[in-house]
């Protein structure tokens, strides 16, 4: 019997192909391969010879700015230290400090002081301390000077000025404390500081020293202090003549803390200080390791090539960045467009010798190729049925790579970026999320791919003003189904739930199941005044315990449950027995003691989240297996044990009326820890004991307590 295909395939002899189709295929491979390796390793090296280029001419600038920065310092150094040099000043300050003759009147405005003041206004407006040199020469005879906080001064060891020009003829609260804190016998810069006016000023300090005498801080007689405005020949330092690409500037940046500020000028996003740790910033690095070349983010978050130099003799960093997509856009078109071209000559040459194979097979492998072709259709229309689906999920859908670049997302998810599916497809999380949610998502991605275990969080966010609740997914894959990624690449499935009514609807339940839990507890109360209160006592140390071994939320909640609800069983007893004064008899004790399994009994119904029945039933084992049930050990629920320790611990610091006498609550503590694993589980008994004494614990079972009484 003949199959379909055979009987449609002429009955002759076919030649053998000259050319094993498996060969074939592994030409076609490896020559995909390689050649694909080598356009890439290609396109790598030209990106590197390029950059190499960049760091060569921005190292160039940036060594450039960075000495006539220090230049710029230097002069001004060395300007005003041949001012503190003047021997004319050195006397006549000297002169000017020696206390006055006490038979001889003293003059209006001494000789010395009027050659000071004028020696300090043609120094300051050369050098440009004065920012009205006119109007200044006019005063220089006057007696009331205006201060506008720039200028020249000379200042006294005790800290009041001698002589100064009229803007500095009252220094500021500030700039006196700053004055005052610079070191004897030392030149000292004031760093740049914003004025009042909201311009940015900088200041030197330099020692003067009598006449002849050791430049020593002993020797020191006052100071030269020197303020000046940030103009625009500071400015105009930070800029490359020559220059023509927008986004190269040059910034002055300065670590104050664990914080970078921007000096001169202002960063184009309007920020004058971020901090070191934000993510690939430019700044950062430049401050932590000046005078490396890197590529990172500017404020604004654009990528950036960056290097920086230390300016010596300031706390300054002087970082040079550009733009690196500017940078490297002539690069970038060449290289992509050799890519392309390279590529196609690769085509070019497999399609070449798929032809020459596809002629050269028998028409069997044309029938097959013709199937293949059948099926391909059929995937792709399953892949079109398949998106069709994913579309119309309510959640959104996300599949991204292990660097969280977004490979696939259903309509969904592309609506809630306000974006159609494609736009959203090579997109980073961060971009598209923001820094905050975008990071919470990315570290999410990471635990999952490193644990190879599915992750669910909670989160919360505003909705049209209203709080959602949202539960993630992040479910790691080992292979991402996308056809132009590696076979090999991991990758992690997103998937978004809002569970805002299922966690309305659970609180709302809690809610009823907590207060009929009160309820029941109010009832019990009633009926035993003497151990009014127990069960509240027990509760709270049941939770406080739990939390203090770190057990999960669903543990917690149900030792605090078990604790509330663990004296209902006594509604069956009788009331003169709950309230007798006299010593209980031992049926008497066995009968109460019994109540705490038909506690268990009359909530065994009731549909708790977690353990609670199971834990009553448990709470009178012991630890070492001799209880009623005789489990032992860690086969015991850790939530049992718990409410064995608390209630042993409320019923021996509470009073009642057949024991009028009680232990104090370290007695209790003792005694417990003498038990030594026979009946109760140490480890519980030793977080009771640091909750008591370091956690307010004995005060807040006191006032429990007190209300029994």
């Amino acid at each position: 019997m003949t199959t379909l295909l055979e009987s449609l395939i002429p009955q002759r002899r076919i030649k053998r192909p000259a050319l094993n189709f498996a060969v074939l295929g592994v030409i076609v491979l490896v020559m995909a391969i390689g050649g694909g390796s080598l356009v890439m390793r290609f396109s790598k090296i030209e990106e590197q010879r390029e950059l190499v280029q960049w760091q060569n001419k921005l190292n160039l600038i940036a060594d450039s700015r960075a000495a006539d920065l220090e230049k710029w310092l230097n002069t001004y150094f060395q300007e005003l230290g041949a001012v503190t040099a003047n021997p004319s000043l050195q006397l006549y300050l000297t002169t000017l400090l020696a206390p006055p003759a006490s038979d001889s009147p003293a003059p209006e405005e001494p000789a010395e002081k009027v050659f000071l003041r004028n020696l300090l206004v043609m120094t300051g407006d050369r050098l440009g301390f004065i920012d009205s040199a006119p109007s200044e020469r006019k005063t220089i005879h006057a007696n009331v000077a205006q201060p506008t906080g720039t200028g020249l001064a000379l200042i006294g060891m005790d800290g009041k000025v001698l002589v100064a020009t009229a803007g500095l003829s009252a220094p500021s609260p500030a700039l006196a404390a700053k004055i005052a804190e610079a070191p004897k016998g030392k030149t000292t810069l004031l760093d740049i500081s914003k004025a009042e006016d909201g311009s940015q000023e900088i200041g030197f300090i330099l020692p003067i020293y009598p006449i002849q005498s050791d430049a020593s801080a002993e020797q020191q007689m006052a100071k030269l202090v020197g303020v000046r405005k940030i103009g625009s020949d500071f400015t105009a330092l930070l800029r490359q003549p020559g220059v023509t690409e927008e986004t190269l500037e040059a910034l002055l940046l300065r670590r104050e803390g664990e914080n970078v500020s921007y000096l001169v000028p202002l960063t184009t996003s309007g920020a004058s200080s971020l901090t070191l740790t934000t993510p690939d910033l430019d700044a950062a690095k430049a401050i932590n390791d000046p005078g490396s070349f890197t590529q990172a983010r500017n404020a604004a978050f654009k990528p950036t090539l960056m290097t920086s130099r230390a300016i010596a003799g300031s706390p300054w960093v002087m970082m040079l960045h550009i733009n690196r997509d500017q940078a490297m856009a002539e690069s970038d078109a060449w290289r992509r467009q050799t890519q392309m071209i390279m590529f196609f000559a690769l085509l070019a040459a497999l399609s070449s010798l798929i032809a020459v194979w596809y002629y050269g097979t028998s028409k069997r492998i044309w029938f097959l190729s013709m199937e293949t072709g059948r099926l391909a259709k059929r995937l792709t229309a399953q892949e079109k049925l398949l998106r069709v689906v994913a579309d119309h999920q309510l959640e959104p859908i996300l599949l991204v790579d292990p660097i969280n670049v977004v490979h696939f997302a259903n309509e969904p998810a592309a609506n809630a970026f306000h974006m159609i599916p494609a736009d959203v497809v090579s997109k980073d999380l961060v971009a598209l999320m923001g820094p905050a949610r975008g990071s919470d998502y990315s570290e999410a991605n990471k635990t999952a791919l490193v644990s190879g275990e599915p992750l669910l969080r909670t989160w919360h966010k505003e909705q049209d003003g209203s709080e959602q609740v949202i539960r993630t997914i992040h479910i790691p894959l080992q292979t991402l189904p996308i056809d132009h990624l590696p076979e090999a690449t991991p990758g992690v499935l997103i998937i978004d739930q809002d569970i805002t009514e299922v966690v309305s609807e659970r609180e709302r339940r809690l809610g009823l199941s907590g207060q009929l839990i009160n309820t029941l507890v109010a009832m019990v109360d009633k009926r035993d005044h003497n151990a009014a209160h127990h069960s509240a006592g027990v509760a709270l140390l049941a939770r406080e315990i739990a939390e203090g071994m770190a057990l999960g939320a669903l543990l917690i909640e149900t030792a605090e449950t078990a604790g509330k609800l663990m004296n209902i069983g006594k509604i069956v007893v009788p009331p003169e027995l709950l309230t007798k004064t006299e010593p209980l008899a031992q049926d008497e004790k066995t009968f109460i003691r019994e109540s705490l399994q038909r506690s268990a009994d009359l909530i065994q119904n009731i549909p708790f989240d977690g353990p609670v029945v199971e834990t009553l039933r448990q709470a009178q084992e012991h630890f070492d297996g001799t209880g009623p049930l005789q489990l032992k050990g860690e086969i015991i629920l850790v939530t049992a044990r718990i409410i064995a320790v608390a209630n042993a611990f409320v019923g021996m610091v509470s009073p009642r009326t057949y024991r009028p006498t009680t232990i104090s609550m370290e007695q209790a503590i003792s005694t417990l820890l003498q038990d030594n694993d026979a009946q109760y589980d140490q480890r519980v008994i030793v977080t009771l004991a640091h909750f008591m004494e370091n956690k307010r614990g004995k005060e807040t079972l006191t006032k429990l307590i007190a209300k029994e009484e």
